[in-house]
Formats: C-alpha cells, sequence, structure tokens
C-alpha cells in the first residue's frame, strides 16, 4: 500500500483508492494530477492485497490490466474486487473505471458483459461523445472527443440501465455512466515513462508475428510525440472533472 501525503478538508483527510492489476499499469498521469491537487490515494494491488472498505474513500479508481473479467477461475482476486464494486454503487461512491476496471463495473452490471473482440485497438485514438456524453459532467469542456489511447482485446456490452457516454467504429462501447460509475474502455493514465515500458520491457513483448501489430507498434513509436500533448490535456480535464465530481476539488 502506498499512500501520498496530500489532503485538505474540514478534519477529512480526502483520500482515493486505487486498485493496481498489473505491475507495469501505475499511477502515471492520474497520480501526477492527483499530487498537483495535494489529494492523498492508497494504492492497492488486488492481486496480493485485500482490497479496504470503499466507504473511507471518497472515489475509487481501477486501472487496467492483461487480465480477462471472464477467467474469474484465473484470477481469484476479481471476486472481492466485485463485492468491493458492488458496495461502491449502493453506496453512490464515484468510480472510474479504466480499460479492465472498466470491464469489471460492466460484469458486475450485467453478467456475461465482456467479451473478446473481433480485433485489437491499439494506438493513439479519437474517440466521439455521443449526445450525452456532451452532455455529461465527466467530459465538460472537452471538444467534442477525447483523445486516448488503446491497448485492449476485450470489450464490454452496455449494462442494461447504463447510460452510453463515447464511441467509435472498432469498438461501439467506449465508456458509459451507471449512477457515480463510469466504465471506460480506454487509458487516461498512461504517461511517456509508462508507454516506454508497456512498448520495450523485456517481459512484455508480444509473441505475435501478426503484421497489423508490428505495425501498430511502428505507428505508436513514430507518433507519439505529436499525440502525447493532447492526449495530456484531455486526460487533464477529464481527470479533473471526475475529482469535482468527486467534491475532491
Amino acid at each position: 500500500m502506498i499512500c501520498q501525503p496530500g489532503g485538505k478538508g474540514n478534519g477529512h483527510m480526502k483520500k482515493v483508492l486505487i486498485l493496481q492489476h498489473v505491475w507495469e499499469n501505475s499511477t502515471g498521469f492520474v497520480g501526477e494530477i492527483l499530487r498537483q491537487h495535494a489529494i492523498a490515494y492508497d494504492l492497492i494491488h488486488v492481486e496480493t492485497e485485500p482490497i479496504p472498505d470503499p466507504g473511507a474513500f471518497d472515489a475509487v479508481v481501477a486501472f487496467g490490466g492483461s487480465q480477462h473479467v471472464y477467467e474469474e477461475h484465473k484470477y481469484p482476486y476479481f471476486i472481492q474486487e466485485k463485492v468491493m464494486i458492488r458496495k461502491v454503487i449502493a453506496q453512490d461512491i464515484p468510480y472510474l473505471g479504466i480499460c479492465l476496471g472498466g470491464q469489471l463495473l460492466a460484469e458486475v452490471l450485467e453478467q456475461g458483459a465482456v467479451r473478446q473482440h473481433t480485433v485489437k485497438e491499439f494506438g493513439f485514438y479519437n474517440i466521439a461523445l455521443t449526445e450525452d456524453g456532451k452532455k455529461d459532467r465527466l467530459y465538460a469542456g472537452l471538444p467534442g472527443y477525447q483523445k486516448v489511447f488503446h491497448w485492449h482485446e476485450d470489450v464490454f456490452d452496455l449494462p442494461a440501465g447504463a447510460t452510453l457516454l463515447a464511441t467509435n467504429d472498432y469498438a461501439k462501447n467506449q465508456a458509459f455512466r451507471y449512477r457515480n460509475a463510469y466504465g471506460l474502455q480506454y487509458h487516461i493514465e498512461i504517461d511517456p515513462a509508462m508507454l516506454d515500458t508497456w512498448l520495450y520491457h523485456p517481459n512484455l513483448q508480444p509473441e505475435s508475428t501478426d503484421s497489423q501489430e508490428i505495425e501498430a507498434y511502428k505507428t505508436i513509436e513514430r507518433t507519439r510525440d505529436q499525440h502525447f500533448p493532447l492526449y495530456r490535456e484531455h486526460t487533464s480535464i477529464m481527470f479533473g472533472n471526475f475529482l469535482k465530481i468527486c467534491e475532491l476539488i
């Protein structure tokens, strides 16, 4: 567990619970923004640490990972995580699920919502906001779309009662809201150092010889510097909006 110093308020330490699923998906830009606002956070690696009671936190953020939600037998820690997400929903604690974290939310809301996609989304994309998305507080200040980063092979169906907020041609359901819980199919947290790890760490190299995947790697390497400034700006706006929804700033 890592607790960053900070927080302010009328006797209440403002704190965010962050759930990490793999070592290489760390806090990145999200952690940077929290530190800028002096908001404390506890970082829990769900595979090795028990998940604390979410009622002690002002918000929960769940990051991505290479695991598949529908393989609970391989990842039994998903069981306690899903119990926690149900508590979050019941108590209206703001939740932001990123990639795997969004898929877990979808699966909790509707069993069987997550499945393997027919294509892999890999790289920087612009995703369009729906009419509901343009009106949602999470996307206030964005120009009708968000610059995001994708690295996933699973997708989720829109759970019953949820509102679709963002979409694209490759995976229709890119973001949704259910009460105070948000599920994203994409990443907002990667920074240049994290992307270096994902692309170049020897333990993370793909075994695939698929020409499209190799070309996607090359495209990211070639274009990353031109995408990062807007990606970072959009992350700052959107995650700042989430912190306002949480009444943390």
